[in-house]
């Protein structure tokens, strides 16, 4: 992992972004350990779980990570927050 950052919206929206070597690398994580399991406990105790992907060659903002996360499930984005 090249990087990892986390910010909230209120008590109840979350999120979180990772930057990664590559494609594989972000899976084999993705996939095992510590973060699979901690992705079936979070099934348990939220409602929704949104992800996008992209290829970049810097680190992309909260404001741009989170423009393409709504583009791709159709929401609004609110760029006045981080």
């Amino acid at each position: 992992m090249l990087h990892s950052d986390l910010t909230r919206d209120s008590w109840i929206v979350g999120w979180t972004m990772s930057a990664w070597e590559n494609k594989d690398r972000m899976l084999e994580y993705r996939n095992r350990g510590d973060h699979a399991k901690a992705m079936r406990i979070a099934r348990r105790i939220g409602d929704e779980f949104e992800a996008v992907h992209w290829e970049a060659d810097t680190i992309p903002s909260w404001t741009e990570a989170k423009t393409r996360l709504h583009q791709k499930y159709g929401r609004k984005s609110d760029t006045r927050k981080r």
